[in-house]
């Protein structure tokens, strides 16, 4: 697990930004945005898949969640990354909540701010 965390704080402050800056504000992005900007900023994509749940929209997450890690666990690694959860992440972020496999045919996906600044 060493790396995991630290990459998720860098995917959360400087990525959203990133994008941002990039492509303009938006509550999701595609992945081949979220791709090109990691790889440009140099960041380990060993964990990429947590960039598409914070980032990207619900078919590209269920396209690239890991088969081994739940939603339900890697909401549970950013929450204790950021103290605030995925919930806390809203503000410059987006979540998923399919269910505890992952991939659920159900759930929610909430975006984020849209880079509105409110």
């Amino acid at each position: 697990m060493f790396g995991k965390k630290s990459t998720i704080r860098k995917y959360k402050h400087k990525l959203r930004p990133a994008l941002a800056k990039r492509y303009g504000g938006s509550a999701t992005y595609t992945k081949g945005q979220v791709d090109k900007t990691i790889d440009e900023m140099g960041f380990d994509k060993r964990h990429v898949h947590y960039a598409y749940l914070m980032y990207c929209d619900v078919a590209t997450f269920k396209a690239s969640a890991p088969d081994n890690e739940s939603t339900e666990s890697m909401n549970n690694t950013i929450a204790s990354v950021s103290g605030l959860g995925i919930f806390g992440a809203l503000f410059g972020s987006s979540s998923y909540s399919g269910g505890d496999d992952g991939g659920g045919s159900s759930g929610d996906f909430g975006g984020g701010d849209g880079g509105g600044g409110e």
